[in-house]
């Protein structure tokens, strides 16, 4: 029986991933935790399980086999001290993390022996179109390339952990460093560059288009969430992955999906 606790546990992934976790016949949620303060606090997530805030996390954790942190760049990056301990294995689908803090995660795991999967999306879907980037950009060298996101009106970064990840793997394929978010102006004619737009419009899930364009033809590559379900399932395929695994590494969902 895997035990888990989730972190952000009342945010939308959070709130799926748990009530998903507790329907598995081979996991068993032990606890939730969100920020200290939260209102949230208190509130049950799963039969029996209520949301904790971070100052109970040494209550919390001992009982775990997996930590999934759905939180936030800062959030991860504050809690991190309080979370990493030995014999604990880590999801963690927060997107926009430092890079100081994944340096300070692979510390951990190293001088542990511990493992941690870090995705910035969890769908097979998504995990299959990053692949499929990674393919096309490497036959389309020359080709400009255009990321256009969109999400519901309520996402709080741009642009999202998804497109980011797309315009690295096409850029470490096609030697294209630089990177624009939107244009405006007399900006003249395009560069070398990977140009990312955001759309923020009504209750959108995520839907994500690659454009690689030549001069008498394009391709267009789109993926379309239609649930966050999609990415609560891949969470727990993650959470099945990495529990009682000892090689003090860091791991992507390629890795899980055998990409």
């Amino acid at each position: 029986m895997i035990r888990v606790v989730v972190g952000g546990a009342t945010g939308k992934l959070g709130s799926l991933v748990c009530s998903l976790i507790v329907k598995q016949d081979d996991m068993r949620l032990v606890g939730g935790l969100v920020s200290e303060g939260s209102d949230s606090a208190g509130r049950e997530i799963a039969p029996g399980v209520r949301a904790r805030g971070m100052g109970y996390v040494d209550d919390v954790l001992p009982e775990a086999d997996v930590y999934v942190d759905l939180t936030s760049p800062v959030a991860i990056g504050k809690n991190l001290p309080a979370i990493m301990r030995p014999g604990l294995s880590y999801v963690i689908g927060t997107t926009g993390i430092p890079a100081e803090v994944v340096a300070d995660l692979r510390s951990h795991l190293h001088e542990h022996g511990s493992s941690a999967v870090v995705a910035p999306n969890f769908s097979v879907g998504v995990n299959v179109f990053f692949k499929t980037c990674d393919i096309l950009a490497h036959h389309l060298k020359d080709y400009d390339v255009e990321i256009v996101e969109v999400h519901h009106s309520q996402k709080k970064d741009a642009p999202s952990g998804t497109a980011r990840r797309a315009a690295e793997i096409i850029s470490a394929a096609t030697d294209i460093g630089k990177v624009v978010y939107g244009r405006e102006g007399m900006v003249g004619a395009r560069g070398r560059e990977i140009g990312i737009h955001s759309v923020r419009a009504g209750d959108v899930v995520g839907e994500h288009t690659v454009i690689f364009a030549g001069k008498k033809e394009r391709i267009e590559l789109t993926h379309r969430a239609h649930s966050r379900e999609a990415f609560a399932e891949g969470c727990l395929l993650a959470i099945r992955w990495v529990a009682g695994r000892k090689d003090g590494l860091v791991h992507s969902m390629e890795e899980v999906l055998d990409l």
